[in-house]
């Protein structure tokens, strides 16, 4: 039906018709797209004072594009409008283009004789608020028209036979009421769809009601036949049937996977994908590759995919500023700070508040239910996956051959030996691995993990210490009242072995009780809370 909108994505695939200006086809101009356009048209040069009386009456005329120029005159010229027509009303070139294109073909699908701009302009009052009867005396549809009839022959997979009139009255009638009433039991018939789910469509998602029934039954088709869903799916996500089939052609046909994940797969994980268009999910694509999102944290949020591309960069470059992000951004679910980050923002502001310092991904995107609950209880405790997945990501030089699930297992394995593991500030952690990576390898630092729940400044403190003897910088009477210390030949230590006498020295103090992850100003969780 819109196969002109197509050449939205190859613009230089348009040919223009003859009545529309040869200057429109350059892309340079001296005084913006809009102002060049207008005055090859009519003829007429646009004051600056009348441009900023134009910018108040139509907000958005003075950002339209060429593209958005070029793409408008495609619609009209659908309609028989010509340039000239469209310049003697202005407010078509700030509207939406395909909102206008739905407009222009519903007013199309019931009959109307001609198109004109202040139709389509004026759509709403026309279908709203003037009855059959006053559009059939303002000769806008012919006499002897039945609007119903004319609405049912546009739903060409619904059996004649299985069609019925409900004999409106045109004087007590409008286009919208007849319209839906045909809709509606036209959804019965194709999907079951009962009255009370319908009237919800209605609601929820406003663009069904002013979407055009060839728009709609496309969009069924291609869910059914294309995407395989179940008629369950569809009406499970309403907004499936005000998608629109032309972005949904342009996915299936130009991009062939998302997050390394087969369009198609990706539509079926996350249906609202089909709410974006086409150049938007594109441009959230190549946003996402230029921050260096990987395929997999993609793939754990292809909800990042149902944003405004501009939104997804501003969060992104916000973000990016952020301490949490940057301790988090290795995390396979960072895209949901993204997706919530206003959420987010929030609940980091209350947890700063309640002198929270252990937090983890899952607290700042959780459901209401569970952070309410996590800022209420006493203590602090953070989410075992998210520390495992930020030392395992972090230490990124661990063997290669050794998966990362395998990694995480024996990791949490290790971990879970210190009783007091989830109370460790993912803050902390990440510290500590950046200290530590300067001095350690990778493996040494995995294989001594419990070093990582405890304040930077004692680890620091007892590692500079121990090198120094090791390097015989310093001599070992702070330690020469534990007669351990006197058998050692401090020069041989090896890096694992200084981390684990860092362990021992922190903890020593404590009875080995676990207590020294606890920093000045933490709070301190009970042992008997644990159990």
């Amino acid at each position: 039906m819109r196969s002109c909108l197509r050449n939205i994505k190859l613009l230089s695939d348009y040919i223009y018709p003859t009545y529309f200006p040869k200057v429109f086809c350059s892309q340079y101009y001296h005084n913006g797209p809009f102002m060049e356009f207008y005055k090859e048209v009519t003829g007429e040069t646009i004051t600056n004072d009348y441009f900023e009386i134009l910018k108040k009456r139509h907000p958005n005329i003075e950002g339209i594009s060429h593209d958005r120029l070029q793409c408008t005159l495609q619609i009209l010229q659908k309609f028989n409008i010509t340039a000239q027509e469209a310049c003697q009303h202005l407010h078509v070139f700030s509207m939406n283009p395909i909102t206008m294109d739905n407009y222009g073909e519903i007013l199309k699908e019931c009959g109307f004789l001609t198109i004109l701009p202040n139709q389509i302009i004026k759509y709403h009052t026309l279908v709203k608020s003037r009855t059959v009867a006053q559009l059939k005396k303002d000769s806008l549809l012919p006499k002897d028209v039945i609007l119903e009839q004319n609405i049912l022959d546009k739903l060409t997979d619904w059996p004649d036979s299985l069609k019925s009139l409900q004999n409106f009255s045109d004087s007590q009638s409008n286009i919208l009421m007849v319209r839906m009433n045909v809709l509606e039991r036209y959804l019965y018939w194709k999907l079951s769809v009962t009255a009370e789910e319908f009237k919800k469509y209605c609601i929820y998602y406003l663009p069904l009601k002013h979407k055009p029934m060839s728009d709609i039954q496309e969009s069924i088709n291609l869910a059914q036949n294309e995407l395989k869903f179940s008629n369950e799916s569809i009406k499970r996500n309403g907004f499936v049937l005000s998608a629109d089939p032309l972005h949904t052609k342009l996915l299936l046909e130009n991009i062939e996977a998302l997050a390394g994940i087969n369009i198609r797969d990706v539509i079926k994980l996350e249906p609202a994908i089909l709410k974006n268009n086409y150049n938007s999910v594109i441009q959230i694509r190549d946003i996402l590759e230029e921050y260096r999102i990987s395929v997999e944290q993609q793939r754990k949020c292809l909800k990042v995919y149902c944003m405004c591309p501009d939104t997804v960069r501003q969060r992104l470059e916000e973000l990016r500023q952020s301490k949490e992000y940057k301790i988090l951004s290795t995390n396979p679910r960072v895209l949901y700070l993204v997706v919530h980050k206003n959420k987010m923002m929030k609940r980091l502001a209350k947890i700063e508040t309640a002198n929270k310092q252990c937090y983890s991904l899952n607290h700042l995107v959780s459901s209401n239910k569970v952070f309410n609950s996590y800022i209420s209880s006493f203590g602090d405790k953070v989410c075992g996956r998210d520390i495992a997945v930020l030392i395992t990501s972090s230490l990124h030089n661990l063997s290669r051959e050794t998966k990362r699930s395998e990694l995480t297992s024996a990791l949490l394995k290790q971990l879970r030996r210190h009783k007091y593991w989830l109370h460790a500030a993912i803050s902390v952690i990440d510290e500590n691995i950046q200290f530590l990576r300067k001095k350690f390898h990778d493996q040494t630092i995995f294989n001594n993990c419990h070093i990582l729940l405890y304040p930077v400044s004692d680890v620091e403190h007892y590692i500079n210490m121990l090198e120094n003897i090791r390097e015989g910088r310093q001599r070992h009477e702070k330690f020469i009242h534990d007669i351990n210390y006197t058998i050692i030949n401090s020069s041989t230590l090896t890096d694992d072995q200084i981390l684990s006498l860092v362990l021992y020295e922190i903890e020593k103090k404590y009875h080995f009780s676990g207590d020294g992850i606890w920093s000045k100003d933490a709070i301190k969780v009970d042992s008997q809370s644990l159990k």
